[in-house]
């Protein structure tokens, strides 16, 4: 007789691997009473469990929808296969407690522990506490939880009340705490939620430091070359500022070739001590706006130029420049959060404000040309003094920059809409911010890993696979840098294209794209619904997951991630193999409707050509784009259509109507350039198959 395959079901006697199926995944396994192990059989605790504790940290970082109420998500590659039902109970869960509280004593701050390894004590009280906030959310699907997420809330409050006044405490783990409480906010009882809305205040800055800030008060104004004249006549004929002799002492700037004037005006109001406020205005470019930062003489500046699709603060701080005393700056540009990460990077102790949508400004002739006539961004700076000599808070400066900004189409959804995102608002700023440079934002729910590795960019072999040797949330420098970049670039995309405009609502005014960090196949990004083909996302270059958020304006966000193993690869490529996982992702899921021109997959596969032609529209060699180009359309299973035919669809018209990804009008356009063009390539571009335009799995080796 044939044999029957026997099939036995799991019970919370057995130990469960996590891990199950994962070639070469660091071990985790669920014992069970609840707790985590390394193995089958030993339930470690105090300082033993910091690597069962860890694995199951990046375990749980993985996920993003599902909690402990269902251990293994829905499968994207196979969403056919049934649901396992495997789950953590309350009374396992308790345990899980007991192993979290000592493992937390025994790598108290202050503690032996802490003393002998600090780093290997932080990395256990940071992988505790991701599992505590893993416990607390689960409430929200199992009501049975309630009293094991009153308990991991209160063991998060100990744990930010105890994470400071010594040498072995991490000021950065103390603030991920606390945005993870208010990430949990709907999971808190009412008495905690408003414990943790006051531990946020606390994050930023309350008010500039003015007791410090004594003497006169210098700012300077940086501006693109167009600008300058321009402002330094408005600070006179609207802001009442007087033109004053250069004072003694004054820094000199060192230019590429001499040194650059300052033009120094005077205010007509003073600091609170009744000194002058002046500003020094000189022109610059990205490669030298920042020295001033660099200067005791100063304590903050205006950079107010054109962003250069985000391209220009990258620019920037590739220029070391080490802030000296306390600077509070304001960033004028177009959606100045886009690279906010790199800003707060370079100076992660600076009061930075960061322009949210397109920055106005008006000229003689208009449209640009002529002599600058009107600026939003100086209108609101010359507010913030004004709000400063009253010695005001960062909230009320943040009142005096809302009512000295122009009208802005944000306003009709968030009626106290801000242009100029500062300290006051530390939840919205922690979804931009990566002050720790691990490509994910700082406000990301997951393990804040303490042992992080700087990879570099290697741009020839960016479509090469290899082993980073470091676990995915230990990916920094250079690499993280490319993921935030990508991450920001599709918010620019979707403010700057009436196809992306697309999604839900007003979703393209409102940054729903934040950098998730990197996965792999032994770290596979969990929580991502079916796509159109049968893939395994644990082996594509990259994963935007959409998901709802009941509480963010748009609705929903998107989560970025890269896989750990193109970690090397440029950044520019990154931001195109992003874009195509986020366009393809956003059909799938209905986010992008699929009617008219985008009705087939042939628009769809034209809208994509003209995202990705945007994003290469920035100043560089042509034959190096080019390159990054070809590269792209082989990893998406395009044929080898001319950049040059795309480019010619995104014209000036386009440009002038902010549509810098591509437009209805250039689609329309492109389609019928491709079919005239090369019969054999529009067959092509039209093929049934489905796998055309997305990218080919990853081979590993």
């Amino acid at each position: 007789m044939p044999s029957k395959k026997i099939i036995r079901r799991r019970t919370e006697k057995d130990a469960l691997d996590l891990t199950e199926g994962r070639a070469d995944a660091a071990p985790l396994w669920l014992l069970p009473d609840g707790t985590f192990s390394t193995t089958r059989s030993a339930a470690p605790s105090g300082i033993a469990a910091r690597d069962a504790l860890i694995n199951a940290a990046r375990w749980i970082s993985s996920r993003r929808t599902t909690t402990f109420e269902r251990l293994f998500p829905p499968r994207a590659f196979h969403p056919e296969a049934p649901l396992r039902p495997e789950r953590l109970s309350a009374a396992q869960a308790g345990a899980l407690l007991d192993q979290l509280r000592s493992a937390l004593r025994a790598a108290a701050v202050a503690g032996s522990a802490a003393k002998k390894d600090p780093t290997s004590a932080a990395e256990v009280r940071s992988a505790a506490l991701t599992v505590l906030s893993h416990l607390l959310a689960t409430v929200l699907a199992d009501k049975t939880f309630r009293a094991v997420a009153d308990a991991a809330a209160a063991e998060i409050f100990e744990l930010i009340d105890h994470e400071r006044g010594d040498d072995t405490a991490r000021p950065m783990l103390r603030a991920h705490a606390v945005l993870l409480l208010q990430l949990r906010g709907a999971a808190l009882a009412p008495a905690e939620s408003k414990r943790a809305a006051a531990l946020v205040k606390g994050l930023l800055r309350a008010a500039p430091p003015y007791a410090e800030l004594t003497g006169p008060w210098n700012f300077a104004l940086c501006s693109d070359s167009a600008f300058h004249s321009g402002e330094c006549d408005l600070l006179v004929t609207k802001h009442g500022f007087t033109r004053i002799d250069l004072p003694e002492g004054a820094p000199v700037i060192r230019g590429q070739l001499a040194d650059i004037p300052y033009t120094t005006l005077e205010a007509p109001f003073r600091t609170p001590q009744g000194d002058p406020i002046r500003i020094f205005a000189r022109s610059a470019r990205p490669a030298d706006e920042n020295l001033e930062m660099s200067l005791p003489f100063f304590i903050g500046l205006l950079i107010d130029r054109h962003a250069e699709l985000g391209s220009f603060d990258l620019k920037a701080i590739a220029t070391p420049v080490q802030q000296r005393g306390y600077k509070v700056m304001m960033s004028a540009q177009c959606s100045g959060l886009t690279t906010r990460f790199a800003v707060t990077r370079l100076f992660p102790d600076a009061d930075v404000y960061s322009s949210w949508g397109a920055t106005y400004f008006r000229t003689e002739a208009g449209k640009g040309k002529g002599k600058l006539t009107a600026s939003e961004g100086l209108d609101c700076f010359v507010a913030l003094l004004q709000g400063m000599s009253s010695g005001e808070t960062h909230e009320q400066l943040s009142g005096r920059i809302r009512r000295a900004q122009w009208e802005h189409e944000q306003t009709q959804a968030v009626p106290d809409y801000v242009q100029f995102l500062g300290p006051a608002h530390p939840l919205v700023l922690a979804r931009f911010d990566d002050v720790n440079r691990d490509g994910r934002v700082d406000s990301y729910d997951g393990y804040l890993d303490f042992r992080l590795a700087e990879i570099a960019e290697d741009i020839l072999a960016s479509m090469t696979p290899r082993d980073p040797g470091v676990a995915a949330s230990q990916i920094s420098g250079e690499a993280a840098t490319g993921l935030d970049w990508a991450a920001g670039s599709m918010n620019r995309v979707t403010q700057y294209s009436d196809l992306w405009s697309g999604l839900p609502g007003d979703s393209e005014l409102f940054y729903v794209f934040q950098a998730a960090g990197f996965f792999s196949h032994r770290e596979p990004p969990a929580d991502i619904p079916a796509s159109a083909i049968p893939e395994d996302p644990a082996l594509l270059p990259a994963v935007c997951r959409y998901r709802e958020e009941k509480g963010d304006v748009s609705g929903f966000q998107v989560d970025v991630m890269f896989h750990a193993w193109l970690a090397h690869s440029g950044k520019e490529l990154k931001r195109l193999l992003v874009a195509a996982d986020a366009l393809w992702r956003a059909f799938d899921q209905g986010y992008l409707a699929a009617r008219g021109d985008l009705a087939k997959r042939l628009g769809q596969r034209c809208m994509l050509l003209l995202t990705l032609t945007g994003l290469l529209e920035y100043p560089a060699d042509q034959n190096y784009l080019d390159g990054l180009w070809s590269m792209t359309l082989k990893s998406l299973r395009l044929p080898d259509i001319s950049r040059s035919l795309v480019r010619a669809c995104i014209t000036k018209e386009d440009h002038d109507d902010s549509n810098y990804y591509g437009s209805r009008r250039g689609l329309r356009q492109l389609l019928g350039a491709l079919q005239s063009a090369d019969p054999v390539l529009y067959e092509q571009m039209k093929s049934d198959d489905a796998a055309v335009g997305r990218a080919a799995p990853l081979a590993l080796g």
